[in-house]
């Protein structure tokens, strides 16, 4: 069983695996179906070895699982609830920059 202090270590650990622009759009594909890496790597533009690497973050925490198909690889999201996390935290960032216009707006 995890300490109080542990489960902030756990979570901390997880946000900065979500901290990073090409795997959040990762989730963001991911969250209308599953795709093949080499999809993946041409949807984001980014080469397959750099998207493996970001691949292997998000899976180490369990926001992505692999399948094999065939001689490829397929990612899929391992909870869908992922995709409700970022798209609140999208939401709050929307309302923060709303505030911080009205703030910066001369009157």
């Amino acid at each position: 069983m995890t300490t109080y202090k542990e489960r902030f270590a756990i979570q901390a650990d997880f946000c900065k695996a979500m901290a990073h622009p090409v795997r959040l759009e990762i989730i963001d594909r991911l969250r209308r179906h599953p795709h093949p890496v080499h999809e993946l790597s041409a949807v984001i533009g980014v080469g397959q070895a750099n998207l493996s690497q970001h691949l292997a973050v998000l899976r180490a925490r369990g926001v992505v699982r692999a399948s094999r198909r065939g001689t490829g690889v397929v990612y899929s999201l391992a909870n869908p609830k992922i995709v409700d996390a970022c798209s609140l935290i999208r939401q709050i960032l929307g309302e923060n920059l709303g505030r911080q216009a009205e703030v910066v707006v001369p009157r």
